[in-house]
């Protein structure tokens, strides 16, 4: 067992609110954890730049710059700035019996001789988690020592818009609801030590804890203790809240027998047990020939790929605001003719929309019904398109109309087992076409992927060697998107047709 720290980080101890056994595998079995997913990191680190911008909103102050692990150098450093009179400090570092936090900005009042903590967060709302969050932070702050006079969340505001900055944050003070739970820190705090000098293990079920608000870490190892098959009723699509009575009742394989004694299920629900009872693959193969007969040659395969930046960067844009900078276009212009390909990838810092929408256009054509895995996704974007370019707003509002989407006869009448209750186009395409249609092993292997990339591929600093390979990563990457689409919507034609 390792030794508890002498100062445990207010992120670690939240662990301990979350769940007991998550702290304490944090501390005693660390390399039990996953890894930081370059997903993970790219939001932390997009937290961190929220973070830095919402310091413009309180300029003059003084930036606590100590490294994140050096606790006493950042604890002395800001006990420095409170005693010279510095009245904004940034990343101000506080400790109390074991447990060490730092506000984001720390404002004093001349007036009544205390101080304004002010947390950000780089979401659009305050959320439940986030009372805990400042709570425990300001109860580290007060027992500290520090006089708190009002405690506030900024959040970034959905209504700003670029260029416009200036009300990029929204305050909302929380002083009320954390003076609520605050007397409840404490004994959870003590809670927490006392599992930590524990030789044992906490025994913590799994539960809803375990995804929410974020996946912990420790899932897999937790699942995996608990014997989780890799296809479970907490993985049945459309279960929600009852695959969590379903597993506390000793019902987990999707297959047990007392399962629709328990829940009301629906189609789709009882398709996927009987396939995965039988092995056999579903396939409503009239109801689909119904469904294409009405579409019409050619086809146009569409998939775009966007940037949703927290700080907005584009003309009219607020947080969040999805804007594409890719797309792919895969065209099948009737049954015995040859796929043709036609792509774009906006490059440079500039907004990608000016030039993404003629090429959309031309692309796309004027007839035929445009094929969109998903197709709310490419239906918001081209609404949004519409809206920011109203000289093509009526040519883009013609696409809508154009639009088919095969994810629903996917849903409704084709499953595999392979498919593990996911229709993502990333589960469908490998399970009907082979396991060498998988996105296994590419450089760019999803949309998450795809964004960072773009954001490294327009920075001033990339080396031209380095965007070259980006650029073709990322083209291989959409163009696989659409070709998967061409591909699976032929499998449909297939069936259709077979006798």
């Amino acid at each position: 067992m390792n030794r508890i720290p002498s100062l445990l980080s207010k992120t670690k101890l939240l662990r301990g609110y979350r769940c007991l056994k998550c702290i304490y595998l944090t501390i005693h079995r660390p390399a039990l954890e996953a890894p930081i997913t370059p997903e993970t990191q790219a939001l932390f680190d997009q937290g961190n730049r929220v973070g830095a911008s919402a310091r413009d909103f309180f300029p003059g102050g003084v930036l606590v710059d100590n490294l994140p692990w050096d606790f006493s150098g950042a604890l002395a450093k800001t006990r420095d700035l409170i005693a010279k009179g510095t009245e904004i400090i940034y990343e101000a570092a506080f400790e109390y019996m074991g447990c060490y936090a730092r506000a984001d900005i720390l404002q004093f009042s001349s007036q009544s001789k205390r101080w304004r903590i002010i947390e950000v967060k780089s979401t659009t709302k305050v959320k439940p988690e986030h009372i805990d969050d400042v709570g425990l932070q300001a109860w580290i702050m007060a027992k500290s020592g520090l006089p708190i006079e009002q405690i506030n969340i900024a959040y970034l505001n959905p209504e700003c818009r670029y260029p416009d900055l200036s009300q990029l944050f929204n305050i909302q003070d929380v002083t009320a609801e954390i003076r609520a739970t605050y007397l409840s820190i404490q004994p959870n705090i003590a809670n927490i030590f006392a599992t930590l000098r524990n030789k044992n293990v906490p025994d913590v079920d799994i539960g809803p804890h375990c995804l929410e608000p974020n996946p912990c870490g420790f899932t897999k190892h937790c699942w995996q203790e608990k014997q989780i098959p890799e296809f479970s009723v907490l993985n049945m699509p459309g279960l929600h809240t009852h695959k969590w009575d379903l597993y506390y009742d000793g019902i987990i394989n999707v297959d047990d027998p007392h399962l629709a004694d328990k829940v009301a299920l629906n189609t789709l629900q009882e398709r996927i047990i009987e396939v995965y009872k039988t092995k056999q693959r579903f396939v409503d193969k009239e109801a689909i020939q119904q469904i294409l007969s009405s579409w019409q040659f050619p086809l146009i395969f569409l998939d775009f790929e966007t940037i949703n930046p927290a700080i907005p960067r584009y003309e009219n844009c607020g947080p969040y605001h999805q804007v594409p900078f890719q797309f792919s276009v895969h065209i099948w212009k009737e049954p015995q003719a040859e796929i043709l390909h036609k792509e774009f990838l906006h490059d440079t810092e500039s907004d990608p929309r000016p030039t993404l929408i003629p090429a959309l256009l031309e692309a796309c054509g004027e007839e035929g019904h445009i094929v969109a895995y998903y197709s709310k996704f490419e239906s918001a974007r081209i609404e949004e398109l519409a809206r920011f370019a109203p000289s093509y707003s009526e040519v883009l509002q013609s696409l809508l109309t154009r639009i088919v989407d095969p994810l629903p006869i996917f849903r409704q009448h084709v499953y595999d087992d392979k498919f593990e209750g996911s229709f993502s186009l990333k589960s469908v395409a490998p399970a009907l076409l082979g396991d060498e249609q998988s996105y296994d092993n590419m450089m760019i292997a999803n949309g998450n992927d795809a964004q960072r990339a773009f954001d490294e591929l327009i920075s001033p600093d990339i080396s031209a060697e380095k965007k070259a390979l980006l650029y073709q990563a990322m083209l291989e990457y959409c163009q696989k998107d659409t070709y998967m689409m061409v591909l699976l919507v032929k499998w449909l034609y297939e069936q259709a047709t077979a006798t």
